[in-house]
Parts: structure tokens; C-alpha cells; sequence
């Protein structure tokens, strides 16, 4: 029987709790101090945060992180590069790390990346850039290289592919890209869901890393510190909903650019010479051959010990391998 129906009058609840409002995280947690400068860069209305080092005379090297990381993702490399002769900035592309976060706006999410990356290399001071990419980060440094060659000395793709390939191959053989598939749909759920979310950053994050990191390498205090900071990034006011417009741009479908000058083709061609950084997987060598033909000039490594973000596992041999590889052009 009811407590209610032997007292009537009286209602039995749970003593209420006052919500406590969630305290907002700054983006200064990623603030990390190293061998390099924090600047903001300010392009097409919003400010874009890069970590430099190196002489602003020598070639431009741009390094643009993938959906879960952000700029601290290539913090080692980013002084050893410049040591080599470049001028090295690590962006947070917008709505990550210190960049500013606006909300969505009309558009093609696409065409806003590009503009974004040409608007760094002109606020850097420099008219070409040797582009480098991991991830969604690699997928816009395709894109950038075909629709805008006169601009790139050369491209090197981390574990990442021109959308328009990696798309065919999900069609082809979509029991092989399961994970990023799954990624896509994500990146496509309504707005609530995604913040409903938040609280499973750290699972995610972690199970992310996991998976695209060697098995020596998730043992390491190195694992732990660069998950750590990605989790920090990824819980940064306004971040969640750049990541998951980022996640977007794995295989978004391309449109043409509005009146270019000279008129390029985001899904065209490939003319500057191109590094791809692999692991040695089937997927990858079949996704490989895409993307041959589509940059002729292109060489192929991978670094022992590592897999899909070889600049977190051996930042040292990353930098060896980019440097060889940057020498030749």
C-alpha cells in the first residue's frame, strides 16, 4: 500500500539538489609552454591560434591536427622542424584549443576550412607552404593542394586521404573503414545528443588513441600525457560542437569554388610532390592507390613502432622522415 493513501495530503519526494553549474573550462588549458611562440592569427573575421618557432624568412611549414587532437598534438616536432630551417606553425583550426569558437555558419564547412588555411599562410607572411596534414587535417590539405597548387610546395598526408578517394573506398569496401564510418554517422546526430555527451569525452578519447597507436605505445607515460591534453582540448567550452563540424570533413562532398581565379577543382589533380605517411596496413595500400593517381609525384613511408599518428608515437622519426622527405623538394 501507498504511504500517500494512508497519509493523503502529504507527498513523499526526494529532497531536491541544487544544481551546480558546470565551471567553464579556458581555453588556456592547452597553453603549454615549449620552444615556441603562441599567436593568434587574424583571418576572414575570427582569430586562428598557432604555436611558431623558427625564422618567418625561411619556407612555411603548416601542421594541421585531425578531429580529436588539436595544435599540442605536434608540440615535439615543432623545434626540431624549425632547427632544420623552416618556419613551423601547429594551428588549431577554428573552434579547437585557442582558436575562437563561432557558431556553424551557412555554408559549406569545406569551403570555411580552406579559407581558413589560406588565410593562416597569409597572415604568417608567406605566399606558399609545404602542408601537412593528419586526419580530417590531412583530408583539407588534399583539397587545398587541388584547388589551390600555386600556393603548395608539398603535401604530406598522416594516416589521411582526398575525401573524395576515401569516400569511393568506404563505398567499395565499407567492412574496412568501419571506425571511420561510424565517425561520419557521429558527426550527423542532432545537437543535444552530441552535448548529452560530454561526459563520455574521456572514454572516447581514450578508445580513440588506443586504436591508432601502436600497442607498445598506449603503455607509455607519452600515451597518457598526449591523452591527457586531448581530453583537456576536447572539454574546452564551445570545442565539442568544432569537433564534431571537423568529424565532417573526413568525406564531405565537394562543391566548386565559388568564381576561383585561376579556376582549380577541389577534386582535381595533385601536381606539388606528396609524402604519404602510412602504417603498413591493407586499407591503407589499397587506399594508396587513389591516391597515386591522383598525385602522381608521391612517395610512401611508414615509421616502425607507430601507426596512424606517427608525430605522438616517434616524434623523432617523424621529423627525420619529414625532414628527408622536405629536402627533396
Amino acid at each position: 500500500m501507498k504511504f500517500n493513501r494512508l497519509l493523503p495530503g502529504l507527498a513523499l519526494r526526494a529532497p531536491r539538489v541544487p544544481r551546480v553549474p558546470r565551471q567553464p573550462v579556458s581555453p588556456n588549458t592547452v597553453a603549454l609552454e615549449g620552444p615556441f611562440e603562441h599567436t593568434l592569427l587574424y583571418t576572414r573575421g575570427i582569430r586562428l591560434h598557432a604555436a611558431v618557432a623558427g625564422d618567418p624568412k625561411d619556407p612555411l611549414v603548416l601542421l594541421i591536427h585531425g578531429t580529436f587532437g588539436a595544435w599540442m598534438d605536434f608540440q615535439h616536432v615543432i623545434a626540431p622542424l624549425a632547427e632544420a630551417g623552416f618556419h613551423v606553425a601547429a594551428v588549431d583550426m577554428r573552434g579547437y584549443g585557442m582558436s575562437d569558437k563561432p557558431p556553424a555558419q551557412p555554408g559549406s564547412d569545406v569551403l570555411l576550412a580552406l579559407g581558413d588555411i589560406d588565410g593562416v599562410i597569409t597572415a604568417l607572411g608567406h605566399d606558399t607552404v609545404h602542408l601537412v596534414g593528419h586526419d580530417t587535417g590531412g583530408a583539407m590539405a588534399w583539397v587545398y593542394a587541388a584547388a589551390y597548387p600555386h600556393r603548395v610546395r608539398s603535401l604530406t598526408s598522416i594516416s589521411a586521404a582526398h575525401p573524395h578517394d576515401l569516400r569511393t573506398h568506404m563505398l567499395r569496401r565499407p567492412w574496412e573503414l568501419m571506425y571511420m564510418t561510424v565517425r561520419v554517422r557521429v558527426g550527423l546526430l542532432p545537437r543535444g545528443i552530441i552535448r548529452a555527451s560530454r561526459r563520455f569525452i574521456p572514454t572516447i578519447w581514450r578508445r580513440e588513441l588506443t586504436i591508432n597507436t601502436a600497442p607498445e605505445f598506449t603503455s607509455t607515460p607519452a600515451f597518457e600525457e598526449a591523452l591527457d591534453l586531448r581530453i583537456r582540448a576536447a572539454r574546452i567550452d564551445h570545442a565539442l560542437r568544432g569537433i564534431v563540424r571537423n568529424s565532417r570533413l573526413l568525406i564531405p562532398k565537394l562543391i566548386e569554388l565559388p568564381d576561383p581565379s585561376p579556376k582549380y577543382t577541389l577534386d582535381g589533380p595533385v601536381h606539388a610532390p606528396v609524402l604519404l605517411l602510412h602504417p603498413r596496413q591493407k586499407v591503407w595500400e589499397r587506399i594508396t592507390r587513389y591516391s597515386r593517381r591522383r598525385a602522381p609525384n608521391t612517395q610512401q613511408r611508414s615509421i616502425p613502432g607507430t601507426k596512424n599518428v606517427p608525430h605522438i608515437e616517434k616524434p623523432g622519426a617523424f621529423v627525420a622522415a619529414l625532414n628527408s622527405f622536405l629536402a627533396g623538394t
